[in-house]
Parts: structure tokens; C-alpha cells; sequence
């Protein structure tokens, strides 16, 4: 019977031996530490201030730091990523995101901006205790497709616009260039116009000196030849000039009597052109009145290219009398053809 107590004895230490070291294996298991954990996040229709969506693809890099706080909440990594890191990371997204007021300002000038305020609101609020954020990697921002449609043909636009400007940049330059050339070249021009003009200054000097030497050894008589040819050139040249302006004066009478005669022909047939206008009326006043001598008057005019005619009938038998007399019914005065 002693001997069982043993056996009962050693068999228990032997079992609380083994659970011992069951507990130690266990509690190294959970205290060895764990590998970094990327997830893939694609957060759609991020609202901005002015209500445009946006869609973020970004990667998050975390790591559990303390596994046994870790696993009492959680039981894997994905569900920890599926229930908290998405719901909170679009959460956080979408309030940093509300505080830019347009899309034209993330598409442009605030893009970096928009990036950095979003890694760090996640880095400093998307853990928990015993989970530490270590890395947010933005990979792309997906704009709408008729705003990024817009914006490639805005570019487009800028961008002709902006080679237009470098092209009339470039023309202006050449322009600047070519006109500078033509500066120099003028300069290059005036200086060769002055040296030659100084050239022929000094040969028309040597030219006078010369002369004068001539004309010092000519005789008295030369010199009053050369006075008189003066005073004939002179003379020739005004009386020359006094024959122009004589004709200048004959041609510009001329030109007034023209116009003179023109404006009165001018005057002479408007005033013709008035009186036969005048008549006209008359005739036509008084062919509306007596439509009967209208027809009388045509009948007559076909008459003089016919060799017959046909008569009108009517009540007035007198009225061809009349006709013939100058005279219509109702017309106290004869009518002139």
C-alpha cells in the first residue's frame, strides 16, 4: 500500500512536471515576437469640402508588440485589419479630407500637402495599445474620370498655350536679333558712308586746292568770264522759273474754268432732269385722273410703229373731237401732248 502512495505520488509530480513545462512552451510561444503585417487598403469615395470623391490606394505597415494583449481581442491579424484598420482608417481619411475645400487644389498645388496630413493622422491615430503603426505607403490617388478627362485636356491646353508662348518668345527673339544685326549692320553702313564721305572730302579738298591754284594763275579775264556765265545761269534759271510759274498759273486757271463749266453743266442737267421729272408727274397725275387719254396716249405711241389701228367704243361718241381738240371731259384747259 506505501508502495502505491508512491507511485500515486511520483505519477502526480510527473504530471504537474509536464504541465509546467506545457505552460512554459506556451507562455514562450506567445511572448516570441511577431513579423511586420503590410494589408492593402482601397478607400473609395473619400468626400473633399466640395463633395468631389476621391479613391486611395495605400498599403499600411504595422506590428504587434505585445501579442498577449493582442490575442485576448483579437484572433488573427486579418480580423484585427478587417474590423478596426479599414473602418478607422477610412474614419480618419475622410476628416482630413473634408478639410480641403477643393479637388482643384489636391489635384494641384496641395497634393503633397494632402498626402502628408493623411500619413499623419493615420501613423498617429490608426494603432492600438500593443499594436504599433510603423508605415503608411501611399501608392496611387484616383481622381473622377471626367475631372482627370478635363484636367488632361486643360494641360493639353496649357501646354499649346505655353509652346505658343515659347514660339513667340523665340520670334521676338529672332526679331530682337534681327533688328540688333540691322542696328549693326546700319552702324557698319554709316561707318563706311563716313569714312568715304571723308575720303571724298579730302579728294574734293585737294580738288579746290588745285583749282584755286589754277585759277590763281589764270588771267583777270577768266575770272570775269566765269562772273558773267554766273549771271547768265542765274538769269536763265529765273527767267526759267518765272516761265513755270507762269504756266503753273496758266494750267491752274484752266483747271478752275473746267470745273466751273463742269459744275455748271452739272447744275444744267440736274435742273433738266428736274423739269423732266416734274413732267412725268404732271403726266402721270393726269394720266391717274383720265385713264381714257392714258390710253390715248399709248394707242398713239403704238400707232406711230403700226399702219392700222382698232378704236375703243363707248358712250362718248365725241371723244376722239375732243381728243383731237386738246380737250378731255372735266379738264376746263386743253392738255398739251
Amino acid at each position: 500500500m506505501q508502495k502505491n502512495q508512491l507511485l500515486q505520488f511520483a505519477f502526480m509530480l510527473l504530471t504537474i512536471s509536464c504541465f509546467m513545462s506545457c505552460q512554459q512552451k506556451e507562455t514562450t510561444a506567445i511572448q516570441k515576437p511577431s513579423h511586420d503585417q503590410v494589408h492593402q487598403h482601397l478607400v473609395n469615395k473619400i468626400r473633399l469640402g466640395d463633395g468631389v470623391p476621391l479613391n486611395l490606394n495605400l498599403a499600411i505597415r504595422w506590428k504587434v508588440n505585445d501579442e498577449e494583449l493582442f490575442h485576448n481581442q483579437f484572433s488573427t491579424e486579418d480580423t484585427f485589419n478587417l474590423m478596426i484598420l479599414q473602418p478607422r482608417a477610412y474614419e480618419l481619411i475622410s476628416t482630413v479630407a473634408n478639410t480641403f475645400g477643393s479637388i482643384d487644389s489636391v489635384f494641384y498645388s496641395q497634393r503633397q500637402v494632402f498626402i502628408s496630413e493623411i500619413k499623419n493622422e493615420l501613423l498617429e491615430k490608426l494603432g492600438e495599445p500593443g499594436v504599433h503603426i510603423k508605415e503608411v505607403i501611399f501608392k496611387d490617388i484616383y481622381f473622377p474620370q471626367s475631372y482627370t478627362l478635363a484636367m488632361e485636356k486643360a494641360g493639353l491646353h496649357r501646354q499649346e498655350i505655353e509652346r505658343i508662348h515659347q514660339e513667340k518668345l523665340i520670334q521676338m527673339e529672332e526679331a530682337e536679333a534681327q533688328r540688333q544685326k540691322a542696328e549693326a549692320d546700319g552702324k557698319v553702313s554709316i561707318a563706311r558712308a563716313q569714312a568715304e564721305s571723308k575720303t571724298q572730302k579730302i579728294k574734293a579738298e585737294t580738288e579746290k586746292y588745285h583749282r584755286q591754284n589754277e585759277l590763281a594763275k589764270a588771267e583777270t579775264l577768266a575770272q570775269v568770264d566765269k562772273t558773267r556765265a554766273k549771271a547768265e545761269a542765274e538769269r536763265r534759271r529765273v527767267l526759267a522759273q518765272a516761265e513755270l510759274d507762269n504756266q503753273r498759273n496758266l494750267k491752274d486757271l484752266e483747271l478752275q474754268r473746267t470745273r466751273e463749266l463742269n459744275k455748271i453743266a452739272i447744275d444744267k442737267k440736274r435742273q433738266l432732269n428736274e423739269a423732266e421729272l416734274d413732267n412725268q408727274r404732271a403726266m402721270a397725275g393726269i394720266c391717274s385722273q383720265n385713264p381714257v387719254y392714258a390710253t390715248y396716249l399709248v394707242n398713239r405711241e403704238l400707232a406711230a410703229h403700226v399702219e392700222f389701228a382698232v378704236l375703243p367704243t363707248g358712250t362718248d361718241s365725241n371723244i376722239f373731237s375732243n381728243i383731237l381738240n386738246n380737250k378731255m371731259p372735266g379738264l376746263k384747259t386743253p392738255l398739251a401732248e
